[in-house]
């Protein structure tokens, strides 16, 4: 896994920057522009937050993404922890 096992991800629901940590990690094959590519895929579960008075939709879900994007967003915005 990687080193750090809180981060922070966009909820697509709400457009803010949430809490949130790795679950799980698998390898899943995606079919490319060059033939079939092995990506590492990453469980992610998003901590409940609210938006304006109400939870979120998207609070307290697991969703999967590819862990290079996870990665690439948590060294761009490191700072701002």
């Amino acid at each position: 896994m990687t080193g750090e096992k809180k981060m922070r991800i966009i909820c697509k629901w709400c457009s803010v920057s949430n809490p949130c940590h790795i679950v799980s990690q698998e390898i899943s094959d995606h079919h490319g522009a060059y033939g079939i590519d092995s990506i590492m895929m990453a469980k992610i579960k998003i901590h409940k937050h609210f938006k304006g008075k109400n939870y979120c939709k998207g609070s307290d879900r697991t969703i999967v993404v590819p862990l290079n994007k996870v990665v690439k967003y948590n060294e761009k915005n490191k700072d701002l922890s």
